[in-house]
């Protein structure tokens, strides 16, 4: 579905103190929820109204502004899809040639960023002489390297001017870099983005004011002149940061570093204007670039629909428990009770392991009153609904009880059971289990149609993926609630079926047990790692296990050995590992350097080759290919969709890769396997 095209709306206001001043309104006729972005339609309004400022001759200002809490979000990302180098050349000089005209205009120009301002929101920002900030601004951001292309409308070039080399590779690079890091309105202003930082409650009278100032010579905005000292190791900096975290697989961040550079050395406006061009007509055309504009669409649109969640009423929470209060259990007490505000009941069998509970909890809490997120009284309030207790009485009346205990299938079983003797026959029984069978562990309560999986990653407060695991007998008044959960606790909820491993750690134990088995072959760990993360991974399979437990990795292998032996393995050198006592793979105090118990503890077979980095890539992505195949075939999900959103958003598998089974698509895979794409033309989540 395409967004509803934005309109430059121009009105004016005759001021007492200023004289005649022009008002610019971005407006899509959307609420917030769909952002104001910038079509070829848009880029066509916005000419319009420069046409008609530009034959207002008694015009002395003006100030742009977005709809009810939204600036601009940028380009029209629909428009994206299959871009040749013709359409990317077109779009970028559309742009520039808009935006030019409205930096040329002879008067004062105020851009009052109301709201959310992204991409090329802030850059048609920039193209005005000042800027006013909303403190409610949501996020301020330059996302485009995030999306493996770059500011093609004059970002590149206009930043280093304003807030300095650092400051633009700040904004361009290294946010985008970490994860689309969005800034808030103080860090924004006092970078120099913005010129004044404004009170929400007053931002557009307040904004006027400061344009009539600007006018009339009452209002000056001193900016400090940005320095060059320290340019070569900024740049040097940013170049490490692209390395690191995608080892070249995207050209993107390289190409914005340079585009920074040339403007930083002085180059000219109009000749880096026309490199962002050519850089833009190399890049959204771009394999990573197209797998980008994919895994936007279904991380920030289709999972926002919430597929298969059945229509339903869901049951309201008014009252939540969790059983087993443990460093896990206590993550998903201090989510339930930041999120839902419900009482929450917090159950363990151990009195110590409650009040550690209880430490997390409140701090918390806590945290968010430091950071201004949340009123004290409020947070008193909050403290005073949690029930902290060894008995299972208290958890009567709840309405989710989420069990979150060690992962052996009979202690969950025996858990559920005992939770059901005090809870009513609606109440939604939920399980954190990562790979156990939800349907066993179901089976023997007398109501087992309210039991359902919900299975969150950790850290919990910060990945944002929910597998919704469905058994065969959950009903859909408990399929609904697990959606609108995940939901209220703002995480992305991706359906599956009741299949051991689920979707993320069943293809990731395939792909790490590929990876495990190099080593048997005589390859060593960084080796293997280096090879892996060539792919454009932030981690490799040896670092990822050493920060999420070699224990646990082995836990998931031995339930879904059980399960399909003949192709999950469960291998001597992982458990040899997983048996020491040792806190990972690497002895980081040394570097990236295995533990010695590590390195002695390996196996490797009589008369073995290494495998080159090309076969260690190979063996993974085929072994992956193969069981994203049968996940599908079998229907653990409906769509490959489903699962290129879990690898998304649960292992941190890069947007660039478009998710696992889009990689394998573009990259020729699926076809060599199956003789045909995983992700088909139709969605048949939806």
């Amino acid at each position: 579905m395409s967004e509803a095209t934005t309109e430059f709306k121009l009105t004016y206001y005759e001021s007492p103190r200023a004289g005649r001043l022009a008002l610019l309104t971005m407006d899509n006729g959307e609420d917030h929820r769909r952002p104001n972005t910038f079509s070829r339609e848009a880029l066509a309004s916005l000419e319009g109204a420069l046409d008609e400022l530009e034959t207002q001759e008694d015009v002395k200002g003006l100030m742009l502004v977005g709809k009810p809490h939204v600036f601009a979000a940028g380009a029209d990302m629909n428009s994206f899809w299959g871009a040749d180098e013709a359409f990317a050349r077109g779009a970028s000089q559309a742009g520039h040639g808009a935006f030019s005209r409205l930096a040329a205009l002879p008067y004062p120009t105020l851009a009052a960023i109301n709201g959310a301002c992204v991409g090329g929101g802030l850059e048609i920002a920039l193209h005005c002489d000042y800027r006013s900030l909303s403190s409610a601004a949501a996020a301020i951001a330059s996302s485009e390297v995030f999306l493996s292309i770059i500011p093609a409308w004059g970002g590149t070039q206009l930043l280093p001017p304003l807030v300095g080399a650092p400051g633009a590779l700040r904004v361009i690079v290294h946010n985008a870099l970490a994860n689309n890091r969005m800034m808030k309105p103080p860090e924004a202003v006092e970078l120099g983005l913005a010129d004044r930082l404004i009170p929400a409650v007053d931002f557009f009278d307040d904004s006027v004011a400061l344009l009539e100032g600007l006018v009339t010579g009452e209002e000056t905005i001193e900016r400090a002149e940005p320095s060059d000292v320290g340019l070569d190791d900024a740049l040097a900096d940013a170049r490490r940061a692209a390395d690191d975290r995608t080892h070249g697989a995207t050209p993107a961040p390289y190409v914005a570093i340079d585009l920074i550079e040339f403007a930083a050395r002085g180059g000219d406006l109009a000749e880096g204007r026309a490199r962002e061009v050519a850089a833009l007509a190399d890049l959204l055309p771009s394999r990573q670039a197209q797998a980008s504009v994919y895994s936007f669409d279904i991380t920030q649109r289709r999972v926002r629909k919430q597929p298969g969640k059945p229509d339903t009423p869901a049951r309201p929470m008014t009252k939540v428990g969790v059983v087993g209060a443990g460093l896990m259990g206590a993550q998903l007490g201090a989510l339930l009770l930041g999120r839902t505000e419900a009482p929450l009941v917090m159950k363990d069998i151990d009195e110590e392991v409650l009040e550690q509970a209880r430490a997390t909890i409140e701090g918390e809490l806590d945290k968010r009153v430091e950071r201004g997120r949340l009123n004290p009284a409020r947070a008193g309030f909050l403290k005073s609904i949690v029930t902290y207790t060894l008995d299972y009485e208290p958890l009567a009346g709840a309405d989710l009880v989420l069990e979150a205990v060690v992962e052996v299938a009979d202690v969950k079983r025996k858990i559920l059971a005992e939770v059901e003797q005090v809870v009513d026959a609606g109440t939604i029984l939920a399980t954190n289990t990562s790979a156990l069978s939800v349907a066993a562990m179901a089976g023997g309560l007398a109501h087992p149609e309210r039991v359902v999986g919900l299975h969150f990653f950790h850290p919990v407060a910060v990945l944002p993926l929910l597998e919704v695991v469905r058994a065969e007998g959950t009903n859909d008044t408990t399929l609904s609630t697990a959606f609108e959960v995940g939901k209220q606790l703002r995480k992305s909820a991706v359906l599956c079926a009741d299949t051991p491993g689920f979707i993320v750690n069943r293809l990731l134990l395939r792909f790490t047990g590929a990876c495990v088995a190099a080593l048997r072959h005589g390859n060593d760990f960084a080796e293997i790692d280096d090879a892996v993360k060539a792919l454009g991974m932030p981690m490799g399979p040896f670092e990822l296990l050493g920060f999420s437990g070699v224990e646990v990795a082995l836990r998931t292998a031995k339930a879904l050995h059980d399960a399909y032996p003949d192709r999950f393995e469960v291998d001597e050198n992982l458990r040899r590992i997983a048996e020491l006592d040792v806190p990972g793979i690497y002895d980081w105090s040394q570097g990236r350097v295995p533990f010695d118990e590590v390195r002695e503890a390996v196996h490797v077979e009589g008369g073995a080759t290494p495998w080159t980095a090309d076969e260690i890539r190979e063996a993974g992505l085929q072994a992956v290919a193969e069981e994203a195949r049968i996940m599908l075939d079998e229907g653990t999900v409906a769509d490959a969709r489903d699962i290129d959103t879990g690898m998304l958003l649960g292992v941190g598998w890069p947007f660039f890769n478009g998710g696992i089974c889009m990689y394998l698509d573009q990259t020729g895979v699926s076809q060599r396997l199956f003789g045909e794409r995983l992700v088909g033309l139709e969605d048949r989540g939806l």
